[in-house]
C-alpha cells in the first residue's frame, strides 16, 4: 500500500485468510452472532485444535432452540507478520489511503471490527461519558449565568457561582484534550477534528479568562457562542462511535465539503446584485437594518435568494427608475431563489448519494482514523501485549451474510453492485471451470507427450547401444587394414631398399667403365695429336 500498488486482488484471494474446515468447529449452531478474535499461534495449522479456548462461554447455548440453526463459517486472517509485527503500521496506511475498494474488503473489515472492540470503542465511550458531564454542567451554566445575568446584573453571588463553574469545567475538557494534543504534536492539525479540538481549548481558556476577570461583557459573548459551538462539534466527533451517528456526521461533512465552490458562486452573485440595490436606492438607510446598514442591500439580496420578498421601499422609487427596478428584483428571484436554490437541492442530493454509495467504506474509515488516534497513546508495554495485538485473528460468522453490506443505500446503486457481483462470480466459476478443464487436457496431453518422449528416448538409447557396437567393429576392422597397410608398406620399403642397393651396385660400375672410357679417349686424343704433328711435318718437307 505504501508504495502504490494495488492490494484488492491479493485481499479478495485465499491468501490472506485461511478458511477453517474441522470437526470440532461446529458448521451448525443456533447463535448466530459475529465473533471475532485474535489468537497468537505458531502455525496456522494449530487453529484446528483451539476452538474452547476462542469461542466457548461466547456462545449463548439454547437446547430449546434445536430446530432454529444456521450454517457457520470460521476464517483465520493470516497476515501474523503484519498483525503481530508491526502493529501501528496497517492502520496508518489505512488511514492515508484513498482507496474505499479497500475498506469493502471482508479481510480488512475483519481487522478493524477486531482493534475497534477489543480497545478502541471502549476508550472512547469513556472519554465520551466524561465529555458529556462537562457538556451537561457547561449547558446548565450557560442558561443559568444568562438568566442570571438578564436579572441582576451586578450580582456579586452570581459571579461567584460563575468563577466557581468555570474553574472546573475547562478543567475536566483541558485533561481529555491535552493528552491527545501532546501525542501527536506534528501531525496533529493535519485533521479535521483536530483543529476543533485545538479551536476548543483556546477559545474555552479565552472564555474563562474574560470570565473570571470581567472584561467587557460583548467579548464574552462572542467568545461564549464560539465555545458553544465548538462544543458541539466536539459532540459530533464523539458521536461517529455509532454508527447510525457516524452515517449522519459524514453526510454533513460531505455535503459541506461539496458545496464549497458552488458556496462561492453564489456569494459572487449576491455580491453583484446587492451592489445594484445599493445604487439602484441611493443607500437609503433601511429601519430593519439598523446596526448593519452597510450590509443591508446584500442582506436583502441574500432574503431574496431564500424567498423572504421585501418591497416595502420599491414604490419610493423615481418613476424612471421603478420598471427597472422591478426588471432587476424579478431576474434576481429568477436568478438567486429559483435557479440556484434548485441548484444547491441537486448538490445536496449528488452529495447524499455519494455518501450512500460509500456509506461501508467510510464507516470503517472512521473507525480506522479513531483506531491510528487510539494507538498512538499505546505505551510500549501495551505494543507488545498479545491480546490487543495477536499475530492471528479468528473470524466466526453465519454462512452467506459477508456480502452483506448493513446499512448501505438500498436503491439502484445497492441492486447495480449486486448485479455486477453476481456476474463477475459467475464469470469467475466459469473461469475456473475452464481453466480446471483445460488444465485437465494440458496434463493428460503432458502425460502422453511424456510417454511419447520415454519412447523416443529408449530407442534412441537402443540405437546408441547398437551404434556402439558397430563403432567397435569398425574401428577394429580399421585397426586390422591399418596395420596391414603398415606390414605391406614397410615390406614394399625393404625391396625398394634393396633395389636402391642394386642401382648403386650398377651406378658404380658404370662409372668405373666411364672411367676406363675416359683414358681410351685419352689416348686417342695423344694419337690424333702424333699423326697431326706427322702429317704437318711431312707437308712441310713437300
Amino acid at each position: 500500500m505504501i508504495m502504490q500498488i494495488d492490494l484488492q486482488e491479493y485481499f479478495e484471494s485465499n491468501l490472506p485468510q485461511y478458511e477453517i474446515f474441522d470437526n470440532s468447529f461446529k458448521s451448525q449452531h443456533q447463535d448466530e452472532q459475529e465473533l471475532i478474535q485474535g489468537i497468537y499461534l505458531d502455525h496456522p495449522k494449530d487453529v484446528h485444535n483451539k476452538y474452547d479456548e476462542l469461542f466457548t462461554g461466547k456462545l449463548k447455548e439454547d437446547q430449546e432452540a434445536q430446530d432454529s440453526v444456521v450454517s457457520i463459517e470460521y476464517h483465520l486472517i493470516n497476515l501474523p507478520i503484519t498483525l503481530g509485527s508491526n502493529q501501528q503500521a496497517l492502520m496508518k496506511v489505512l488511514s492515508d489511503s484513498d482507496r474505499p475498494d479497500y475498506f469493502e474488503n471482508s479481510v480488512i473489515q475483519s481487522i478493524i471490527k477486531f482493534k475497534w472492540n477489543q480497545y478502541t470503542k471502549s476508550f472512547y465511550q469513556n472519554r465520551f461519558y466524561i465529555y458529556l458531564i462537562f457538556m451537561a454542567s457547561f449547558i446548565f451554566d450557560i442558561f443559568y449565568s444568562t438568566y442570571a445575568t438578564q436579572n441582576d446584573q451586578n450580582s456579586q453571588d452570581q459571579k461567584e457561582v460563575d468563577q466557581e463553574s468555570q474553574i472546573l469545567h475547562p478543567n475536566i475538557w483541558l485533561k481529555i484534550s491535552t493528552k491527545v494534543l501532546c501525542s501527536i504534536i506534528l501531525s496533529y492539525l493535519q485533521d479535521g477534528w483536530n483543529i476543533f479540538d485545538f479551536s476548543h481549548i483556546i477559545a474555552y481558556t479565552a472564555y474563562f479568562i474574560l470570565e473570571f476577570t470581567n472584561e467587557d461583557q460583548d467579548n464574552l459573548i462572542l467568545i461564549k457562542i464560539l465555545v458553544i459551538v465548538l462544543s458541539f462539534m466536539k459532540l459530533f466527533f464523539f458521536l461517529r462511535i455509532y454508527d447510525g451517528f457516524s452515517f449522519l456526521v459524514q453526510m454533513m461533512g460531505g455535503v459541506f465539503k461539496d458545496l464549497k465552490y458552488f458556496m462561492i458562486f453564489f456569494l459572487i452573485f449576491i455580491l453583484q446584485f446587492g451592489m445594484i440595490f445599493l445604487v439602484l436606492f441611493k443607500a437609503q438607510q433601511i429601519d430593519e437594518y439598523n446596526g448593519v446598514n452597510k450590509l443591508a442591500y446584500f442582506l436583502m439580496a441574500f432574503r431574496i435568494s431564500s424567498g423572504d420578498f421585501q418591497l416595502d421601499d420599491y414604490h419610493s422609487q423615481a418613476d424612471g427608475l421603478v420598471i427597472f427596478t422591478w426588471v432587476i428584483w424579478l431576474l434576481a428571484v429568477m436568478t438567486l431563489n429559483i435557479v440556484f436554490m434548485n441548484f444547491i437541492i441537486a448538490v445536496i442530493s449528488e452529495s447524499y448519494e455519494r455518501v450512500m454509495q460509500k456509506l461501508v467504506a467510510e464507516s470503517y474509515r472512521v473507525k480506522a482514523n479513531m483506531i491510528v488516534e487510539r494507538e498512538q497513546l499505546f505505551n510500549d508495554i501495551e505494543l507488545k501485549n498479545t491480546e490487543y495485538f495477536p499475530n492471528y485473528i479468528a473470524v466466526r460468522r453465519p454462512l452467506n451474510t459477508s456480502i452483506d453490506e448493513a446499512g448501505e443505500w438500498q436503491g439502484f446503486i445497492k441492486d447495480l453492485k449486486y448485479t455486477i457481483r453476481t456476474t463477475a462470480a459467475k464469470q469467475k466459476t466459469e473461469i475456473i471451470q475452464n481453466l480446471h478443464s483445460l488444465q485437465t487436457s494440458v496434463e493428460t496431453q503432458n502425460l502422453e507427450n511424456k510417454l511419447k518422449l520415454d519412447m523416443v528416448i529408449e530407442q534412441n538409447s537402443k540405437q546408441l547401444t547398437s551404434n556402439e557396437y558397430l563403432d567397435e567393429k569398425i574401428s577394429n576392422l580399421m585397426k586390422k587394414q591399418l596395420d596391414q597397410a603398415f606390414e605391406n608398406t614397410s615390406n614394399d620399403s625393404k625391396l625398394m631398399n634393396a633395389k636402391v642397393n642394386g642401382l648403386d651396385s650398377k651406378v658404380d660400375g658404370l662409372d668405373s667403365q666411364v672411367k676406363g672410357l675416359d683414358t681410351k679417349v685419352l689416348a686417342i686424343q695423344d694419337d690424333m695429336e702424333f699423326i697431326k704433328t706427322s702429317l704437318t711435318q711431312l707437308l712441310k718437307k713437300y
